[in-house]
This record gives C-alpha cells, sequence and structure tokens, in this order.
C-alpha cells in the first residue's frame, strides 16, 4: 500500500467514526482528502445506500461510494460526451477487485452483525478503512487522479 492509499483509509475510518455511513465516508473521503469534485448537493445521494442500501442488507454502500467517485472521475453528463463503453469496464474491474479482496460485494455478506452495534462499527470501520485503500491504489493505477 501507498502513503496516500494508508492516507485514505485512515480518512475514510475517521469519517466513519464521526458518524458518516459507509458509502458517506468513501466519498466524504475522496472529495476531501483527494480533490474530487462532488459537490455537497450530489453528496447527498450517498445516504441511502448505508448499510447495505437503507439497511437492506444488499448492494455494499462502500461499494456504491466507490462507484460514485469513480464515475465522477471518469463519468459523463450527456451520451454525446463519451460511450459508455469507456466507463463500464473501469466501474466492473474495480467491481471485480472489491469482490476479489473481500468476497462479495453485498452487505449481508460483509456485515453479519445487527446494525448499531458494537460489532457493526467495528466490522464496517475496518472494512471502511480497507475500501478507502484498495479504491485509493486503483484510482493511481488509473491515473485518475488529477491531484492528491
Amino acid at each position: 500500500m501507498s502513503e496516500f492509499s494508508e492516507k485514505m483509509g485512515m480518512a475514510a475510518g475517521n469519517n466513519f467514526k464521526s458518524g458518516f455511513n459507509c458509502c458517506e465516508a468513501i466519498v466524504e473521503t475522496f472529495r476531501k482528502e483527494a480533490g474530487v469534485e462532488i459537490d455537497d448537493n450530489a453528496f447527498r445521494l450517498c445516504s441511502g445506500f448505508g448499510g447495505g442500501i437503507g439497511h437492506a442488507r444488499d448492494l455494499c454502500g462502500a461499494m456504491a461510494g466507490c462507484t460514485m467517485v469513480i464515475s465522477t472521475l471518469a463519468g459523463r453528463n450527456h451520451p454525446s460526451e463519451k460511450p459508455l463503453a469507456e466507463i463500464y469496464p473501469l466501474t466492473l474491474e474495480f467491481h471485480e477487485r472489491f469482490k476479489e479482496a473481500f468476497g462479495s460485494c453485498a452487505c449481508g455478506d460483509l456485515m453479519p452483525y445487527e446494525f448499531n452495534t458494537r460489532d457493526h462499527l467495528k466490522n464496517c470501520l475496518k472494512l471502511v478503512n480497507k475500501v478507502a485503500q484498495l479504491l485509493a491504489v486503483y484510482l493511481e493505477e488509473k491515473a485518475l487522479l488529477t491531484q492528491k
């Protein structure tokens, strides 16, 4: 792991500890610490993804946050801007790396505890830290960050 990835992991963990959900913690870290331009209104999109989409234990909120960060850096505002064939491979590759690293992208598989318990918070704190590190390494590798 690089110094940058360790920094991002610590920052994401601190954001989670301060009350951000898993998705918010990832996105907040990359917008504040890595200069990813996501305004406050767009940031609000993250709030419903915690707990695998509102505690449904479906898609991991941290994974959703990573997809938002990658999409912000490589996505488009209009179909004429670039084809999806230039964007989907990036998010798919990260999805596969996430799945390989953690065994699943489902909150229910990654977090077997009751929500809002000590075990849940401890589990997700560690996960958010590791996910932020994984994303930082990926973004560096793909040269998607313009500043750090």
